[in-house]
């Protein structure tokens, strides 16, 4: 037992943790993360940043408006001022847009689907089976 003069013996506080080391343990904590919020987190927000900064770009260039429009398919990339953003914008408004609008939709509705299904599909021929009675044999006698 210490006497009250001695000093006490308690360990130095542990240092912070460094920069390395809170991005490794941000990066291991996604793994508790839902598929969705995983995916928006680690490539979605990247696709959704990539598209703002190519519709800003494309706006400072050949103007808001046309933008929009180049985007939506009203206008033709072809008559704008800075054509090749234009084009880009436009590939990317007929075909990213709509497929990532899709891809996130398709998996929410297929989650709610799964949540709701009650049985699997052998349950639910078993069940078929047990009320009906096995199927009958192939060959003839």
């Amino acid at each position: 037992m210490a006497s009250p003069d001695s000093p006490s013996q308690e360990p130095p506080p542990p240092s912070p943790d460094t920069f390395r080391e809170r991005l490794r343990d941000w990066k291991r904590s996604l793994a508790s993360l839902n598929n969705l919020s995983y995916w928006w987190v680690t490539r979605g927000a990247w696709c959704a940043a990539a598209f703002t900064g190519l519709y800003l770009l494309s706006g400072a260039l050949i103007g808001w408006t046309c933008a929009y429009e180049v985007m939506i398919g009203i206008t033709s990339p072809a008559k704008m001022s800075a054509p090749p953003a234009a084009w880009a914008l436009s590939m990317v408004g007929w075909l990213f847009v709509p497929a990532f609008i899709g891809a996130v939709s398709g998996y929410l509705v297929s989650q709610q689907v799964d949540r709701r299904q009650r049985e699997s599909q052998e349950e639910f021929f078993q069940r078929i089976i047990d009320q009906v009675g096995p199927p009958p044999s192939g060959g003839a006698e």
